[in-house]
């Protein structure tokens, strides 16, 4: 029954009805005993009375330690046929983490089981509203907390409600998590507060048989501080003294919780006590249980206990009658004998991590075969995905190693670092490493440990080279260990600028893979090559590229790790965005799929730049939102997305924030030596001072780029850093330093002749249409103009063929080709205004105004990208080569299309040629 709490239950009442048709908590905090669990099994009868699904789970302290009990409690009851819509690895990690049927060989990628979980969780509020409800969350295994978190955390509109109830300390791992990230708000707290004196009265009078009186009630009612269990504590020990006679007038009240709980305990006679020292260690105490490490236990044993109310007995189940007693009368045992019961203990357990706890809580001292026993254990929390449970195993294994076993002993730490670090604890798994590494001996653990903590570091490139070098050194002739870090090598080096030895150690890598005949490993280093030869603007050799090209999925590899991803990103960074996207869609479904969430964040980030590029803002928005989502998770300030944000904003035109997050970005960048992302962001910040009229800034920020470059032996065949060349000759023509602008271009065109590639191409010829333009020389750049255009049909990318569109439609406008200049600029306005660049858009309609020639009827009540559908519509144009030809989807067509046709009250295309063929009128 529950006393007052007219607020909360109102608040909970008021979380039910939002819960039913969009996520909803909050979390019920407050001390011990002062009624959160009442108020927590009420709402959950509630819920219930709703027509609410229920998941609930109320874990004690024992089973803090025991992976996915939490998550194994919520989902027992769960129907088969929510399980239907998972893929085949992620229902293979669920039933590992259930201890369903066989364990797998290998761990299931982490991510997996997350994702599996927020699948379940869709699928059953597709049916009607669910509630998550945890009580004493404080005691939630971390494996648990680590799942619910990734998928709470994802909901967005589904019905689902959380309620979790916990001490304020230690703070709870799921609750600590969801606090800052679920729904709209994250969890709410809601503090239970001390109940007021009446309260208390109606309590005690409903628990304890004599009528206490008002000034004794007072006593009571300041001693516990309202707490409902601290008073019900003292007045049942005023009750016990009664019954026995004692009717002292001053009774002692208890001062502290803790001190009430004694007491209450103290009417347990001895033969309970090593009862219930067994009922507090096991996570889910029975009868037999009892039986197994009590050979002399009678169920009388208990009888004291349960009359004080400290036990109760349900079936052959037992437990505590509040997790206070279990924790006080555990504490209270000595050591000694906590010991002694943990190995008896350890020996009637059929779970093999709950007896590996047992056994590590009951050893004395190091023990060869104890932490064997230990390390063994962890390798099977591994398997069900319980990687936090396999680092604690191992952390224990190694604790108990004796001291002439260093070696294992350091084996131990090195694979605890790295469960750490997969589990989330990346600052504990540096921790550990940093402190291990100088002590280890040359060789293969050393390297293992020098990658990891270089994995960890990896948001600096600079110290990632210096610890990969290092463990290249320790590997020595281990060909698997240096394939795998020449491969990561070859990367890193390009990230801090060093390209001719990333290429060196990509190449050196693929000569170890193949003496070791690894085709995974072959794949991979031949797809790390291939990004250095693309990252460095240099032409991949045919060969090595149609080997790679031949290779089919390596079931070994990650998805980011795949030659097709490979193969995708090459595309993507050499500048063919519709040859890439195929290829890396499927890669970040795959990733999705397999539960391998790096690796689907990795393409995310790819595939946010690749739309942009393409056009597609709002999927390009789409594919931010998720990766930023994501990455927050694993790392701090997101470098990488401050550099996509600064172009993106350049692009719009919103110069104030490309700065921003430039300078921010840069600032990361150098303080982490990441070279390549410091010269993608002052490409940016270049770009910004070029379009604020400060082109002796941009000049000289460009000129010291193209130093760098050539430093470091940027090949002429690099796509992405065309604009390094191309804004520097509009730089320097801004400045009027003609011939210096010359010289620029001159490069430029020879990195067009040797990459080939049309973006490279158009960006040279619209260069040098600028500058014959500032020359007077309009006729040339006009053909400049075209040339660039011819080149743009090539490849797709909207932004700079609008914008070379508007180029050459002022320069007709000068030499007074009005009607060219007026069709020029509108198709310039028909290709940017969808995109939102409103600098660009400006500019254009700027240009149109001061034309001065009438607009024709055939946009009369269109927008530009209507009326220049229209156009080609009645130019015997299909919708798919309209598409093409403006940069626009098909849907996007259509649905212009349909407004043109409403515009002239038309129905077909014949009909509107016919029409506009009318309204077109004489030239002008």
């Amino acid at each position: 029954m529950l006393f007052g709490r007219d607020a909360e239950r109102a608040h909970l009442e008021q979380l039910l009805d939002a819960g039913a048709s969009s996520p909803a908590g909050c979390i019920l905090e407050g001390v011990a005993g002062i009624g959160k669990s009442t108020l927590w099994r009420n709402a959950v009868e509630s819920a219930r009375g709703r027509g609410y699904r229920v998941l609930q789970t109320a874990p004690s302290e024992p089973e803090s330690v025991l992976a996915f009990s939490g998550v194994g409690d919520l989902f027992d009851r769960v129907p088969e046929d929510a399980f239907e819509p998972l893929t085949e690895v992620q229902a293979r990690a669920m039933r590992a983490a259930l201890s369903l049927g066989e364990l797998p060989e290998g761990s299931p990628h982490h991510q997996a089981l997350p994702r599996a979980v927020l699948g379940v969780l869709r699928q059953l509020s597709a049916t009607g509203p669910v509630l998550i409800a945890i009580d004493d969350e404080q005691w939630l295994d971390p494996a648990s907390a680590r799942v619910l978190a990734f998928a709470l955390r994802r909901l967005r509109d589904e019905r689902i409600a959380v309620i979790l109830a916990r001490r304020p300390e230690p703070r709870g791992p799921l609750s600590a998590e969801l606090g800052r990230g679920f729904g709209e708000r994250g969890l709410e707290t809601v503090p239970v507060e001390p109940l007021p004196m009446s309260t208390i009265k109606l309590l005690l009078e409903a628990r304890v048989k004599p009528t206490i009186s008002h000034p004794l009630l007072r006593r009571i009612h300041q001693g516990a501080g309202g707490n409902p269990l601290y008073a019900l504590a003292i007045a049942t020990e005023l009750e016990a003294r009664h019954a026995s006679g004692d009717r002292t007038a001053d009774l002692p009240i208890a001062r502290t919780l803790g001190d009430a709980i004694e007491l209450r305990l103290g009417h347990a006679d001895e033969r309970a006590g090593a009862a219930m020292l067994v009922i507090a260690a096991l996570s889910h105490p029975t009868l037999a249980m009892l039986q197994a490490a009590l050979p002399d236990f009678a169920l009388s044993d208990l009888e004291s206990a349960e009359r004080a109310g400290v036990i109760e007995i349900s079936g052959s189940r037992l437990r505590f009658t509040h997790p206070l007693l279990a924790s006080t009368h555990y504490a209270n045992t000595p050591a000694s004998s906590r010991r002694e019961l943990h190995r008896r203990l350890a020996t009637v357990i059929d779970d093999e991590e709950e007896r590996a706890q047992h056994i590590a809580l009951g050893a004395e001292a190091p023990d060869r075969e104890i932490a064997d026993t230990l390390e063994k254990a962890a390798s099977v929390a591994a398997r069900r995905g319980a990687t936090e449970s396999a680092a604690r195993l191992l952390e224990d294994a190694a604790r108990l190693t004796p001291i002439d076993k260093p070696l294992a002993w350091s084996e131990r730490i090195v694979a605890a670092a790295e469960y750490r670090f997969i589990s989330g604890e990346v600052a504990r798994a540096r921790e550990m490493l940093e402190e291990l590494l100088p002590d280890l001996r040359t060789g293969p653990l050393r390297a293992r440990a020098g990658v990891q903590l270089a994995e960890i570091r990896g948001d600096e490139p600079k110290v990632a080279v210096e610890l990969m070098e290092a463990a290249l050194e320790d590997a020595a002739e281990d060909d698997q260990w240096r394939v795998k870090i020449e491969s990561d090598l070859a990367v890193a080096c390009s990230l801090v600028g060093r390209l001719g030895a990333g290429r060196a150690y990509a190449e050196s890598a693929v000569r170890a893979a193949e003496r070791l005949r690894d085709p995974n490993l072959l794949a991979k280093a031949l797809g790390q090559l291939l990004g250095v030869f693309v990252s460095t603007g240099e032409l991949m050799p045919r060969d090595q590229f149609a080997r790679l090209s031949a290779m089919g999925e390596c079931p070994e590899l990650t998805s980011y790790y795949q030659p097709s991803t490979s193969i995708g990103l090459a595309h993507h960074f050499g500048g063919d965005v519709e040859a890439a996207r195929p290829l890396l869609e499927r890669a970040a479904r795959r990733a999705l799929a397999r539960g391998e969430e790096w690796d689907r964040l990795g393409i995310t980030v790819v595939l946010a730049e690749l739309e942009w590029e393409s056009g597609n803002h709002h999927v390009a928005d789409q594919y931010r939102h998720t990766a930023e989502e994501g990455l927050g998770e694993y790392l701090g300030d997101l470098v990488w997305l401050h550099a996509v944000d600064a172009r993106c904003a350049l692009d719009r035109g919103e110069l104030d924030v490309a700065r921003v997050k430039a300078e921010h970005g840069l600032a990361l960048a150098e303080r982490n030596g990441a070279e390549w992302l410091s010269a993608r962001l002052n490409q940016v910040l270049a770009g910004v001072e070029l379009q604020s009229d400060q082109p002796e800034s941009a000049h000289a920020r460009l000129a010291k780029l193209r130093e760098w470059l050539s430093s470091i032996g940027f090949g002429p065949a690099g796509v992405g850093k065309t604009p390094v060349w191309s804004q520097d000759v509009e730089a320097l023509i801004a400045l009027g330093r003609f011939e210096d602008a010359e010289q620029v271009l001159a490069e430029l065109h020879a990195r067009a002749t040797v990459s080939g590639h049309p973006a490279v191409q158009a960006a040279a010829s619209r260069s040098e249409g600028l500058l014959l333009g500032a020359r007077g020389e309009l006729v040339g750049a006009i053909d400049a103009m075209d040339r660039a255009l011819a080149a743009h049909a090539r490849c797709h990318r909207p932004l700079e063929h609008g914008r070379t569109l508007l180029e050459k439609g002022a320069i007709e406008r000068r030499v007074k080709r009005k009607s060219d200049a007026k069709r020029t600029l509108e198709q310039a306005l028909a290709i940017l205004e969808p995109l939102g660049t409103e600098v660009w858009v400006s500019r254009t309609r700027d240009e149109l105004s001061r034309i001065g020639l009438r607009r024709p009827r055939v946009t009369d009540g269109l927008t530009p990208a209507q009326a220049r559908v229209a156009e080609l519509v009645a130019a015997g144009l299909s919708n798919p080569q309209i598409a093409r030809q403006l940069h626009m989807s098909l849907r996007t067509v259509e649905s212009h299309l349909s407004r043109v046709y409403r515009e002239y009250g038309v129905t077909s295309r014949s009909q509107l040629a016919a029409t506009l063929g009318l309204a077109s009128g004489p030239p002008d």
